[in-house]
């Protein structure tokens, strides 16, 4: 078959941001909030609009834009006024610092303009890393690429990967990995959900290659540059650079990249603007404007960003739902069953709604990413497995109240037949112990039935009480976990 041609194309702006979803370890959601404020990190709020020239380099991102976006519903969950509320909280530090991605064959210069970190409900979080290329004599395209297919890998499986290193601040990290956890996030990982099979913050997140971080791109070719198929398609799949230091591309069969294309791109601004969405990216190719440019890293870092979020958010969540309730065994795990049963009716009244953006002109792309993610799928899913739990909840229940009726209409039954007066008026007023000696069988019998009766009434009393009080300690419990920082219950 005949090799592509690939034309080379220069770039004028490659902005990046960089995801990573963690899962917290349990009990920390009320610490990390004060090592990040010591770390100088500031919680972002809209109604402080010096932050929108703050975190961007040279681009503003507009607070307003940024709300009308979204439904009321969902600004209060993605833009809560104060950490009491519930909903994601994010905490943002400038940094502007400069550093090398350094391969066997590339030097790529690049800065970091400001990192997040943002934690959510259900003991989740994400850190966000904004990074910007400065463009050299000859930044090409698959510079950028190549420098985005490197720097999101934090643990090396690979020769290429190990072969990675960065420069910062006059040190070399081995690694993108290396960088982020001992200089960016320093001493963050604390706060990490182990490591160990059980609780692995990244097996907790399986549909995450590799370890490697969500890539968020919008690169602007030069003004005399077109863009092909090809270019978008490299853009998707983050085709950059062989070890030769040649640009190349996983396929081969040109209809079969219009055919991806038809799948995962949005071509209503082609073919100077593409948009491309995948499990792994969610990219933005345009030809430098001097109007158009601005606008689209407004939204990329604005509403393009907090619905990447919002869907992944949603999409990890129901994935631990779903896997919880494979690993549940229902005869034992009665506590477990009833977390999960909150936990996706919680998910639902507090997070989940299938109506979320209200303005119409970025809609379509806003419900790509759902429809990548199988949002819609998954949710399906943890609703069945809700009414599955909800129907042998009420089969094993209806089994208790079964057998604790025929108890007490034993009870009362048989204690009719017998006649329990015979021995209960023996007990009223002072009690003359002579006389129980002097019972009969069937005396001795009813009066046995009548304190059984009353031990048993005590214990179900008091287990009652007992389970009550645990059930409540639960219930605060999971409201902390999975509506964070928020007082409602």
């Amino acid at each position: 078959m005949q090799q592509i041609d690939i034309q080379e194309k220069k770039i004028d702006r490659a902005l990046f941001q960089f995801v990573f979803p963690f899962s917290l370890k349990q009990g920390t959601e009320s610490t990390i909030s004060s090592f990040l404020k010591k770390s100088g990190f500031k919680l972002f709020q809209l109604n402080q609009l010096e932050d929108e020239c703050a975190y961007y380099g040279d681009f503003k991102v507009s607070h307003r834009d940024m709300e009308a976006y979204y439904l009321s519903f969902t600004n209060k969950i993605l833009f809560p006024h104060s950490e009491k509320e519930k909903g994601l909280h994010r905490y943002s530090k400038p940094l502007n610092i400069r550093g090398k991605l350094i391969t066997d064959t590339e030097c790529i210069p690049f800065q970091i303009h400001s990192v997040d970190l943002t934690t959510c409900p259900y003991e989740l979080g994400f850190l966000t890393i904004r990074t910007e290329l400065k463009p050299f004599t000859s930044m090409s395209l698959s510079h950028s690429l190549e420098f985005a297919d490197r720097f999101r890998v934090l643990e090396p499986r690979t020769r290429k990967d190990s072969s990675t290193k960065i420069e910062c601040d006059g040190k070399i990290y081995k690694g993108a990995g290396e960088f982020v956890f001992n200089n960016l996030f320093e001493g963050l990982s604390r706060f990490f959900e182990g490591d160990s099979k059980e609780n692995s913050y990244f097996e907790t997140f399986s549909f995450f290659e590799d370890e490697r971080m969500y890539v968020q791109s919008l690169v602007a070719l030069e003004k005399n540059e077109k863009i092909d198929v090809v270019d978008v398609y490299r853009m998707g799949s983050l085709c950059g650079l062989t070890v030769e230091g040649k640009p190349y591309v996983h396929a081969n069969n040109l209809p079969y990249i219009q055919d991806y294309l038809q799948k995962h791109a949005y071509q209503r601004w082609a073919p100077s603007t593409y948009f491309l969405i995948e499990e792994h990216i969610f990219t933005c190719i345009t030809i430098q404007d001097e109007r158009t440019t601005p606008d689209l890293a407004n939204q990329f870092y604005g509403e393009f960003y907090y619905g990447l979020v919002l869907n992944l958010f949603h999409k990890i969540v129901l994935l631990k739902l779903a896997n919880t309730y494979t690993e549940l065994n229902i005869e034992k795990d009665v506590k477990e069953m009833e977390k999960l049963i909150y936990s996706i009716n919680s998910f639902t009244a507090n997070y989940f709604s299938l109506e979320i953006v209200s303005q119409s002109r970025s809609r379509d792309i806003f419900y790509l990413l759902r429809e990548n993610f199988n949002i819609e799928l998954l949710y399906k899913e943890a609703k069945q497995s809700l009414e599955s739990l909800f129907r042998y909840q009420e089969n094993v229940n209806a089994k208790k109240d079964s057998l604790l009726l025929l108890i007490l209409t034993l009870y009362s039954v048989v204690g009719q037949m017998l006649g329990m007066g015979l021995v209960v008026n023996d007990f009223i007023g002072k009690i003359t112990w002579r006389n129980i000696l002097a019972y009969n069988p069937v005396e001795y019998f009813a009066l046995i039935l009548a304190a059984s009766g009353v031990i048993i009434s005590l214990i179900l009393g008091i287990q009652s009480l007992y389970q009550w009080i645990i059930d409540q300690r639960n219930r605060k419990k999971w409201v902390k976990q999975t509506v964070l920082s928020s007082t409602k219950e």
